[in-house]
């Protein structure tokens, strides 16, 4: 059974990412993505707590909790990865600010395509790696379909409309697929876990970064809550492809990954429904 769902799992990962990207590219317009950004304070907010507050809250709930090097590795690695494709779901479950959710999500992809791989080989000299490949690799999976949704969009507007409510709808399946994968793959590892401070640490990243999120989105609710679940919620899709490549060697970096996404799960989605504005309010 394990087999069957381990070879399953990449699969489904790249239906997920596949879908999601391709979707948002056909459900906006590059104006759409881009004008929210035109706030600079948010935007700034967004790049400096993605890439310099959340890997070091990372790293330093990794010391404090005494992680070993693989658990370390996937958690810091979760942390650098981009704002995580169901952020824009969870912000529209609250009614919060989607565009700006999905606004940060492509800008934190395109940062993230360059970022990971060059902070892997500073951060992590004796680790070896083709760089090009997983360049290549990030680039055919999460920018391509993005690209080619917001080409379709651009020349029939009609047609995407309808093609980005089917494909939400197969992201929304398969993020519940992947969900169920791993929680199969990796729960009695997870419970395994269980005090060697490995979900404390866990946890620390992800309320951690849905609370430093929420509080730079100041002063709109809908803006708190978009930056809150896009810092909250990592981008596994994009961690998982980089673990697979970068530390295939080293199980436990894929366990910290699958531990984070059932948190991430596990507490953003419940708290996106209870912090749902009310219509009149957004």
């Amino acid at each position: 059974m394990n087999e069957f769902l381990s070879h399953a799992l990449n699969p489904i990962i790249l239906i997920y990412v596949v879908s999601a990207m391709l979707a948002l590219g056909l459900g906006q317009t590059v104006g759409q993505i881009v004008e929210p950004l035109r706030n600079i304070r948010i935007t700034v907010s967004a790049v400096v707590a993605s890439y310099v507050i959340l890997p070091l809250l990372a790293a330093l709930s990794a010391w404090v909790f005494g992680l070993e090097p693989a658990l370390r590795y996937g958690l810091v690695l979760m942390s650098m990865a981009a704002g995580a494709e169901v952020g824009p779901l969870l912000t529209a479950n609250s009614n919060a600010n989607v565009r700006l959710s999905g606004g940060i999500l492509v800008m934190s992809i395109g940062i993230t395509i360059f970022y990971l791989p060059v902070m892997l080989g500073v951060l992590l000299p004796d680790v070896h790696f083709d760089v090009k490949h997983l360049l290549l690799k990030l680039f055919l999976t999460i920018i391509a379909p993005l690209l080619i949704g917001l080409f379709i969009k651009s020349r029939f507007e009609k047609f995407a409309g309808a093609a980005a409510k089917h494909l939400h709808a197969i992201s929304r399946i398969f993020v519940v697929l992947l969900t169920v994968v791993v929680l199969l793959l990796y729960y009695e590892r997870i419970i395994g876990l269980i005090g060697t401070g490995a979900i404390l640490a866990a946890l620390v990243s992800v309320v951690g970064g849905f609370g430093i999120g929420y509080a730079l989105g100041w002063p709109e609710r809908g803006t708190r809550l978009a930056m809150g679940y896009m810092h909250g919620a990592r981008n596994a899709s994009v961690a998982v492809m980089v673990a697979a490549d970068v530390f295939r060697d080293q199980p436990n970096a894929m366990l910290m990954i699958a531990t984070v996404v059932v948190l991430i799960l596990g507490i953003l989605i419940p708290l996106s429904f209870l912090c749902k504005i009310r219509e009149v309010q957004a």
